[in-house]
């Protein structure tokens, strides 16, 4: 996996320890109730090659300390599933957006610049 168990403050001994707050435990049996719950009253059915997509959002918020980037995650779970297809794969398992469908169906927070308020035209 990509993520490391190495602290900032490992990486960075000199650096002043920054205090934060804990990281939140995602993978839980009841947030994988709670997106089965969501998922059925959206009319999806969720298969493994969705849960495998949905770990790795999951994981990502356990080990991020600012995830509101949608471009970073995007590109980050583009890649992680490349091999299998990249962005289409991932369009093909969440036709309405992997990242929305998945915030909506695990209540993650909402993204940064997930809408863009600039997009039309001001008459």
């Amino acid at each position: 996996m990509m993520f490391s168990d190495v602290s900032l403050d490992e990486m960075f001994p000199r650096a002043i320890p920054v205090m934060r707050a804990p990281l939140p435990v995602l993978k839980t049996d009841n947030v994988y109730k709670h997106i089965e719950r969501r998922a059925a009253a959206l009319g999806m059915t969720l298969t493994g090659e969705h849960m495998d997509v949905i770990d790795f959002v999951l994981e990502f918020y356990e080990h991020c300390d600012d995830c509101q980037n949608a471009r970073m995650l995007a590109d980050l779970v583009q890649d992680e599933f490349a091999g299998k297809g990249g962005r289409k794969y991932l369009y093909q398992l969440f036709p309405n957006g992997p990242l929305s469908t998945i915030h909506d169906l695990a209540d993650l927070p909402k993204l940064g610049n997930e809408t863009d308020r600039s997009f039309g035209t001001n008459w």
